[in-house]
């Protein structure tokens, strides 16, 4: 079939006189050549991959790292993505790759066939090696730790490669400890001090304490009933503590001091009231309380694995404004309870950075302490701070920290 092109001295002049748009000119000319004797050429704009031609690129590979919260050795409904774990990639040749989880979890590495970049896995026929480097008091919970796998030739795909077997979730879980000091007069214990835990299966078992009162524990999931008490001075006190999947930093264990009442109903600030953007200040009168310098986030708003890991539920964190220090009042002439919360310091560099509480009663600090962060996951802070106007929290380098699901109890008639 021979194709003739041949030009048309009514679309020429058509042409020269402008006086048709491109769209309907083209529209003419197709009417006109269809109607001809000159045949159509048809263009092919989404013509059919050639596979066996496709050059190899590169594709991302990932090892998925989750907090397995629920310590049941498996990926299930209530585990988080987990930030800022190390998996280590040992390639043929023995050279290692690490690469660090990201806020959704993932370690990522490159497949791209005879690529140059040794970070790549670029290789087929061979064996490469993945291992997940665990973090001081964490233990591999879910998923092997190591993962050995071959990647084989595939032409057509996007890097060139294939896993012959795709790596495999992994999930962590920390050890669970309760961790405290339990304060004497005079930093002076009782000679007959005794403190007893009772464990969710409801066996008892003396606690030991060092000289200074500091003590801790190793525990597991579920309802611990704590219990300090001295015959010489007539004093016993009882704590429960539900344990879920964190560690627990106990505080404001004074010997020989009572409770006082309870403030109110019980309040739980989890910030998912922020939903229409990423970032918000928390207003005053929210809760019946005062708030200065702790923000609301969505928690996949920064990279910062410290706010990915200290979600605990929903979408939404709170945080340290610029890392200065946080401070959350009552409303004139009004007390709160603080019970406690979730916190993590936010960025890898700050793992460790020390978290002070403060307490005040009618202008008088009636308690403090302070406690470490980690950015891997959050510590849940059992302060039980009854009737107290003002609450401060600093950090002593004054990096950001985070906060989850803070525990208050505020007057009824408060909304």
């Amino acid at each position: 079939m021979q194709i003739i092109f041949k030009t048309l001295p009514f679309l020429k002049k058509i042409t020269n006189q402008k006086i048709l748009s491109r769209s309907i000119f083209t529209k003419f000319l197709i009417t006109t050549l269809t109607t001809s004797n000159i045949l159509l050429v048809e263009s092919k704009p989404y013509e059919i991959t050639n596979f066996n031609a496709l050059e190899p690129g590169s594709l991302n590979i990932s090892v998925y790292i989750f907090h397995d919260r629920n310590r049941n050795g498996t990926y299930d409904l209530g585990d988080k993505s987990m930030a800022g774990i190390e998996t280590e990639l040992t390639k043929p040749n023995g050279m290692i790759v690490k690469t660090t989880s990201n806020k959704n979890g993932y370690t990522n590495f490159k497949m791209s066939l005879g690529s140059s970049n040794y970070r790549h896995i670029d290789k087929d026929g061979e064996l490469y090696t993945f291992k997940v480097l665990e973090p001081p008091n964490w233990q591999i919970s879910a998923g092997n730790k190591t993962q050995k796998i071959v990647f084989l030739r595939q032409i057509g795909s996007p890097g060139g490669l294939i896993a012959d077997e795709a790596p495999n979730w992994v999930g962590l879980a920390p050890n669970l400890t309760i961790k405290g000091q339990i304060q004497g007069n005079k930093n002076k214990l009782p000679h007959d001090l005794i403190f007893e835990a009772i464990s969710p299966n409801k066996k008892k078992k003396n606690i030991k304490y060092r000289e200074n009162g500091e003590f801790i524990f190793p525990v597991y999931q579920g309802e611990w009933e704590l219990i300090f008490k001295s015959k010489s001075i007539n004093w016993e006190q009882k704590k429960t503590i539900n344990v879920r999947h964190a560690p627990i930093e106990l505080m404001n264990i004074f010997v020989g001091k009572n409770k006082l009442p309870i403030s109110g109903k019980l309040r739980i600030e989890n910030f998912d009231w922020i939903k229409y953007s990423d970032l918000e200040k928390i207003p005053d009168g929210h809760l019946g309380l005062k708030w200065d310098y702790l923000l609301a986030m969505n928690n996949k708003r920064s990279r910062g694995p410290g706010y990915i890991n200290v979600l605990n539920s929903g979408h939404a964190i709170g945080y340290s404004s610029s890392g200065h220090p946080v401070t959350i009042k009552a409303l004139r002439g009004e007390k709160f309870d603080f019970i406690g919360g979730f916190f993590t310091v936010a960025w890898s560099k700050a793992n460790g950075e020390e978290l002070k509480i403060e307490a005040y009663r009618n202008g008088k600090k009636v308690f403090e302490d302070e406690f470490q962060l980690s950015h891997l996951g959050p510590k849940w802070l059992e302060a039980d701070l009854r009737k107290i106007d003002e609450l401060k929290f600093s950090t002593k380098h004054y990096w950001q920290f985070a906060a989850e699901d803070l525990h208050f109890r505020i007057k009824d008639e408060l909304k």
